[in-house]
């Protein structure tokens, strides 16, 4: 019987699931998380992370990370890491994720010789961003690989779950893009029927948003900085911290009504409460 594995290659999250016929499972990680970050990073013996340790390493070390590379895809943008003395590419870098997420299957089902795969990309993706994509699949050895729009794949989860047909409006906001479509099933066949959304909205643009509202001010009122200061390389470090202090209230405010932002850095301490309400006002 084929075994077939579906990947959710997201902007700040990845997550890869099987399907064998009858049984649908999702693969944890090695910290039994149902997610991976969608990172890599690199000490300075060039030794590779991915994850959910190279998410977190990356807020100490960004000039040794790279995040966000999804947004790339398509481009020739190089993502510079010191430790290797190189560019990388956003295919490298997706490539690593995905064997990394192959990697939590069991090896019966990675050698299976009718295995087959599906990726997910957002429909808004252009045929440089899907080739780029298949390319990163064929980087990190996945063979049979398909590409599904993201709609058309929610839409084909709640067929299978309810066995209804009908015309859907599905919204889909990540970390790093905004995905508004119209998709029709009938007979088990799906129909995308129209697209549209907004490329650079997601998680991460609403924390940079916060950070520019909120922590940014706040820093340059109690410190002594210079008034480039959020994109000097010398306070990269800092600012990283900020995005990942930015992005601990946010979770926490789906939760709470309000969420105390607080960084450190060496000689850098601060804390600044934010409510649900200043959110909402700043993205």
């Amino acid at each position: 019987m084929s075994t077939y594995i579906g990947i959710d290659l997201g902007t700040t999250n990845s997550a890869l699931c099987s399907y064998d016929g009858a049984e649908t499972r999702i693969w944890k990680s090695p910290e039994q998380n149902d997610v991976t970050p969608s990172a890599i990073s690199y000490d300075r013996r060039g030794n590779r992370l991915v994850g959910q340790r190279a998410y977190q390493a990356a807020a100490a070390n960004p000039d040794n990370a790279a995040v966000l590379f999804k947004r790339l895809m398509g481009t020739s943008t190089p993502i510079h890491i010191r430790a290797l003395g190189k560019d990388l590419t956003p295919e490298e870098c997706s490539a690593e994720v995905l064997r990394t997420l192959f990697s939590y299957l069991p090896e019966e089902i990675r050698n299976a010789p009718d295995l087959g795969t599906v990726i997910t990309v957002p429909a808004a993706f252009n045929q440089m961003q899907r080739d780029a994509t298949t390319e990163a699949a064929r980087m990190a050895g996945i063979g049979r690989v398909a590409l599904m729009q993201e709609p058309v794949a929610a839409v084909m989860s709640v067929m299978k779950a309810h066995q209804i047909d009908g015309t859907f409006l599905i919204y889909d906001l990540g970390g790093g893009t905004l995905d508004i479509a119209i998709a029709q099933s009938t007979a088990g066949r799906v129909s995308l029927l129209s697209h549209g959304g907004i490329a650079l909205c997601g998680g991460r643009d609403f924390d940079r948003r916060v950070r520019e509202s909120i922590v940014k001010p706040w820093l340059t009122a109690n410190f002594d900085l210079p008034e480039d200061f959020s994109i000097h390389p010398k306070y990269r470090r800092l600012m990283r911290m900020a995005a990942l202090a930015v992005e601990r209230a946010k979770i926490e405010l789906s939760a709470k009504d309000s969420a105390t932002i607080s960084l450190s850095e060496a000689e850098t301490q601060c804390a600044d409460e934010c409510g649900s309400e200043i959110y909402s006002t700043a993205i």
